[in-house]
């Protein structure tokens, strides 16, 4: 038997890898909230995250026999998708301190329709009626979600801030995935394991000079937040991202958007299962709503 027939034989299906990718990205809330901010801010975490990430990522790429080595054109865009990647961890860990893994996340996800926005604007993808309809309906789940109409959520100042940060990571990330595409679209993407390691390297040069702008502590205090940054960047950044990289493209787009609604969903079940989070009926239906929005607005064929 050929070499070629026994990884045909013993290769997992697409449709399990990719969900697997989901429920390792789906503890990166988790991780980030164990470690906390007693232990380490949200930026230095962030920084361990991308440093261990990039780790991780290029030790894949060798195992692959894969060069490292990037075009000068595509460095660039490693360098624009790094920005928009540090600048989207800055914002999203704070918000899932500030108001919890679900919320935080569910709120990220709304990358969707800014990713949809800024396609029509630089590439002339017009959106479809099905957009709009989505849009508007993740607007009324949005406003479900954060608790405008429940009397048991106080706004705090905090609250707030998280609610706001949130919602910039979704444009943030919507930044990102439009970087990607505008690097495919100038040129062939190279390897997509061999890119994300320079992302996450670039966003980890990044993020260490904002903690130095931040003057925050950057050194892990003790072994058992080592131990967290790694896990969130071994499995949570480099495992999922590989394990998505892997068989997004084998998948119908329409089967992988609701696989990758995991994400968001589990995070959700991990708050409430390891953290005792919260939510009223209200916000509940808001979530369905939102992620049921998601859905249709990000499906195509």
């Amino acid at each position: 038997m050929t070499r070629a027939a026994r990884r045909g034989q013993t290769r997992l299906p697409p449709a399990l890898v990719l969900s697997l990718g989901a429920v390792c990205i789906s503890f990166s809330p988790i991780f980030v909230k164990w470690v906390g901010e007693d232990r380490l801010g949200p930026t230095s975490t962030a920084f361990w995250r991308c440093l261990f990430g990039a780790a991780a990522l290029f030790v894949i790429t060798a195992m692959r026999s894969r060069t490292f080595v990037l075009s000068r054109l595509h460095f660039r865009f490693a360098v624009l998708a790094a920005s928009l990647f540090a600048l989207d961890l800055f914002f999203w860990h704070r918000s899932i301190l500030y108001v919890g893994a679900g919320l935080s996340t569910i709120l990220g996800n709304t990358q969707v329709f800014g990713s949809a926005l800024l396609s029509w604007m630089l590439f002339k993808e017009r959106p479809s009626a099905r957009f709009f309809i989505a849009a508007v309906s993740a607007m009324l789940g949005v406003v479900l979600l954060v608790g405008v109409f429940a009397e048991e959520v106080a706004f705090s100042a905090r609250y707030t801030r998280g609610i706001v940060f949130g919602l910039l990571t979704g444009l943030t990330y919507a930044g990102y995935i439009i970087s990607l595409k505008g690097a495919g679209h100038r040129a062939r993407i190279p390897d997509g394991v061999v890119f994300m390691a320079w992302v996450s390297l670039l966003s980890a040069v990044l993020l260490a000079g904002a903690v130095g702008l931040e003057a925050s502590r950057l050194a892990p205090p003790d072994l058992a937040s080592w131990l967290l940054l790694a896990a969130l960047g071994i499995v949570a950044q480099a495992i999922g991202w590989w394990a998505i990289s892997r068989s997004l493209r084998e998948i119908l787009a329409s089967k992988a958007g609701l696989i990758l609604l995991l994400q968001p969903a589990l995070a959700t079940v991990w708050g409430v299962l390891f953290f005792a989070e919260q939510m009223t009926l209200t916000q509940a239906g808001g979530a369905v709503i939102t992620l049921a929005a998601i859905y249709y607005g990000g499906w195509r064929r």
